[in-house]
């Protein structure tokens, strides 16, 4: 059985799999583009993150990673997320997925390991990343 295809403005719209299957398949396909001249709006990008800085306890061997809080007039940041890069600060970053609200967090780290280079990301409600400098950590 053949394809139905139909050209519209916004698209094509292929129903050939639906009539071939009868009546209970659902469209194949529905693609649908912007009208000429029309511009999508893009996502504003979170701020990144400043003012990186680390402590060490060594009792409890805990390093803790700070930044800037977030500024009242920054509307586009909903969390952040820790980027761990390496071996060396060139190398690109594993983000983690888990998300963090406050401008902190901790890990634990023996004296003598080889260092851990560490991006924070910013993220805004589009789930678009901006990355920070690189925090070298030793201890």
């Amino acid at each position: 059985m053949g394809s139905i295809m139909r050209a519209t403005r916004f698209g094509v719209v292929g129903v050939g799999v639906a009539l071939a299957l009868g009546g209970t398949a659902a469209p194949v396909m529905a693609v649908t583009q912007p009208a000429a001249g029309v511009v999508q709006a893009q996502a504003a990008l979170a701020p990144a993150p400043t003012g990186l800085a680390y402590t060490y306890d060594a009792a409890s061997q805990t390093v803790t990673v700070t930044w800037d809080a977030k500024t009242p007039d920054d509307t586009v940041t909903i969390n952040y997320r820790i980027g761990n890069c390496g071996p060396t600060p060139q190398y690109p970053c594993f983000v983690a997925p888990n998300v963090i609200r406050e401008g902190h967090f901790s890990f634990k780290m023996t004296p003598g390991s080889s260092p851990r280079y560490i991006k924070i990301y910013a993220e805004n409600a589009a789930h678009q990343l901006t990355r920070s400098q690189v925090l070298t950590v030793t201890v």
